[in-house]
């Protein structure tokens, strides 16, 4: 099931507390993708949320599994003045709290100082490495196509701390890309701890954060978006990464923060 076709279950006059599928084919480990996960959740909150209001930040806390089946999702206003609303998002499964998604809504002010961001790297795309979509992948990877130009493939004993190139949604059903396909794009790329190791382990997100750059985007999600993700800090089964994505004209879209446990 196309990314777009999941989203169809959302929308306005909705109830607040909502039974939802989640989807097959877009697994990860025990659980499904977190970019889907979090989207799920997003896009159950969007519909009761001005839309002079763009979305800041996002914090998710992927507290259990969440598999492919029914699933019961809640949103909350927590606070809503002036310039901004403070929501919560939470998915239930089989009675136990998957995932809790708190959400910075602002609208834009007056501001002293503009201060830009770096435009994207430059890396020659004929370098380009091939995410495989066949063998040990998460089934989830077959959604999107990537192009590895910094750093090198998951369990090839890299000695980079970082990991970058473009990415896209496969095949050819184009629509504008807005905060939902934002939130798979970046979260679509495999831990750069992934890519010290020598042979397959596990790996997954503890908690993620997003902060949201770009409100008015004119691209499509078949485009090709720049990403690069560096480990800050690692120890005790624990990385810390950052992360930045690029729209396709070079402009900072994106920075997101993970903690991200591994099981090697």
């Amino acid at each position: 099931m196309h990314f777009s076709q999941v989203m169809q279950q959302f929308g306005t006059n909705k109830p607040d507390s909502l039974t939802i599928e989640v989807p097959p084919a877009w697994g990860q480990g025990r659980a499904v993708f977190g970019g889907m996960a979090a989207a799920l959740a997003m896009a159950h909150l969007l519909p009761v949320i001005p839309q002079d209001m763009p979305l800041r930040s996002v914090s998710v806390s992927f507290v259990a599994p969440l598999n492919a089946g029914p699933a019961a999702v809640q949103r909350r206003i927590l606070r809503q003045g002036k310039s901004v609303i403070q929501a919560q998002v939470d998915i239930e499964q089989d009675g136990q709290v998957a995932l809790v998604l708190l959400a910075s809504f602002g609208a834009p002010r007056p501001s002293a100082h503009q201060l830009n961001a770096d435009t994207a790297p430059q890396w020659p795309a004929a370098n380009a490495l091939t995410l495989p979509k066949q063998g040990p992948v998460p089934e989830f990877t077959t959604h999107f196509d990537y192009r590895i130009s910094h750093g090198q493939l998951p369990f090839s004993a890299s000695p980079l701390r970082q990991l970058g190139g473009d990415i896209r949604m496969a095949g050819s059903e184009s629509s504008q890309a807005g905060v939902l396909e934002l939130l798979a794009l970046v979260d679509a790329w495999p831990p750069v701890s992934l890519t010290l190791l020598n042979q397959p382990a596990p790996a997954s997100s503890l908690t993620w954060t997003l902060e949201f750059i770009a409100h008015d985007v004119p691209f499509s999600n078949t485009d090709w978006w720049r990403y690069l993700a560096e480990i800050e800090y690692g120890a005790d089964g624990y990385h810390h990464i950052a992360a930045q994505l690029w729209q396709p004209d070079g402009k900072l879209a994106a920075i997101s923060r993970q903690t991200v446990t591994v099981f090697a």
